[in-house]
C-alpha cells in the first residue's frame, strides 16, 4: 500500500533524553519517503521516567505504531512490555516496541545491528570469531548477547569491576541457551593486555570516546591487523581509539553503521507486525549519519 499524504500517517518515534541530537527521524523519514508509504517519525525528549512511560502507553493504545527507546529509558521498556525477545531480556534493556494485538512486545536490535556491521566491515565469519566487549550497560550487553546468539567462539566483558561483568554474564547467560551462554566470560581491564591482542574483534561500548579528547579505553597498541574493532561512539568524527586501532593495521569502524544497522532491522519488526512490505535503502539511511561526521 502506498501513499503520498501524510494525512491518516502512521506514527513512530524515539524517545530517551535527550533526544534533539538523534540522527533517527532524518534516517527514517528518508526511507518512508522513499519507499512512498505514509510513515512519520519524530523525536520525543522525555525529561522523566512518567513522561517516558506515556508514550510507551501510546503505543499500547495504538497512538503510536513503533517506538525505538534511547537512554536512559531501555529497561523501563523492557519492564512495561508484555513479551520480551529473549536477546532484550538477556541485554537488560530494549530499544525497540511494537504493538501486537493488545500486548506490548519489546527488542533489542543494538546488538545485531552492531554484529551485522563488523561482520561487513571485516568479511568476517562471526562463527569463528574471539570477541572482546567493554561496558555492561544494555548497549554492550546487547552487543555480547548478538554475538552469543551468532555463533562466536568467544565473548569476552570488561569492565573496570569485574564483580560486574561476572553479574552481568550471569544475568544474559540465563536467558540464553546453555551452548550460548558457554562463550561468556567475565573479565578485568587488568587483563586486557593478555586478552586483546589474540581477540579477531573488538567493541568498545562504554560512553567513553564521547568527548574528543577521552582517551582510548585500552591501549592501542594492543591491536593488529587482524582484528575489527568498533567504538559504538560516532558523532564528532573519529576518536581516539578508532584512530589508534587504524595506526596498528586493524579494520576499525564507529557506531554509525550500528545506528543504521538497529534503524533498518527495528524498520523490518515494524513491518512485519502491520504487514508492509518495502525496500530499506541502507544507503539513504547513512547519508545523515555522513553529514553529521564531516
Amino acid at each position: 500500500m502506498r501513499f503520498t499524504t501524510e494525512y491518516g500517517a502512521l506514527r513512530f518515534a524515539v524517545i530517551g533524553t535527550p533526544v534533539a541530537h538523534s540522527l533517527s527521524p532524518a534516517m527514517h523519514n528518508r526511507v518512508y519517503r522513499d519507499a512512498g508509504v505514509n510513515w512519520v517519525y519524530e523525536a520525543i525528549d522525555c525529561p522523566t521516567e512518567q513522561d517516558a512511560a506515556h508514550q510507551i502507553d501510546l503505543v499500547r493504545m495504538g497512538h503510536l505504531k513503533g517506538l525505538n527507546i534511547t537512554m536512559p529509558y531501555k529497561k523501563l521498556a523492557l519492564e512495561m512490555a508484555d513479551h520480551v525477545d529473549p536477546v532484550a531480556k538477556a541485554a537488560g534493556g530494549a530499544n525497540v516496541l511494537v504493538r501486537h494485538g493488545y500486548e506490548l512486545w519489546a527488542y533489542n536490535t543494538d546488538g545485531m545491528g552492531a554484529v551485522d556491521a563488523i561482520a561487513r566491515a571485516g568479511d568476517l565469519d562471526i562463527t569463528k570469531a574471539y570477541a572482546c566487549v567493554c561496558g555492561t550497560g544494555p548497549t554492550s550487553s546487547a552487543i555480547a548477547c548478538a554475538l552469543a546468539v551468532r555463533g562466536a567462539r568467544k565473548v569476552t566483558l570488561f569492565s573496570r569491576d569485574v564483580h560486574k561483568a561476572q553479574l552481568a554474564v550471569a544475568r544474559m547467560a540465563s536467558f540464553l541457551t546453555s551452548q550460548q551462554a558457554a562463550v561468556l566470560e567475565p573479565a578485568s581491564y587488568d587483563d586486557a593486555f593478555r586478552i586483546v591482542p589474540g581477540c579477531t574483534v573488538f567493541v568498545d561500548a562504554t560512553p567513553r570516546g564521547m568527548e574528543p579528547d577521552d582517551e582510548p579505553i585500552v591501549d592501542p597498541r594492543l591491536f593488529n591487523k587482524h582484528q575489527v574493532v568498533m567504538d559504538v561512539v560516532y558523532a564528532h568524527g573519529l576518536t581516539k581509539l578508532i584512530e589508534g586501532a587504524r595506526k596498528q593495521g586493524a579494520i576499525a569502524i564507529d557506531g554509525g553503521e550500528m545506528l543504521v544497522g538497529q534503524a533498518a532491522l527495528a524498520i523490518e519488526i515494524w513491518q512485519q507486525e502491520l504487514g508492509y512490505e518495502f525496500p530499506i535503502d541502507r544507503e539513504a539511511m547513512r547519508a545523515p549519519v555522513r553529514a553529521q561526521q564531516a
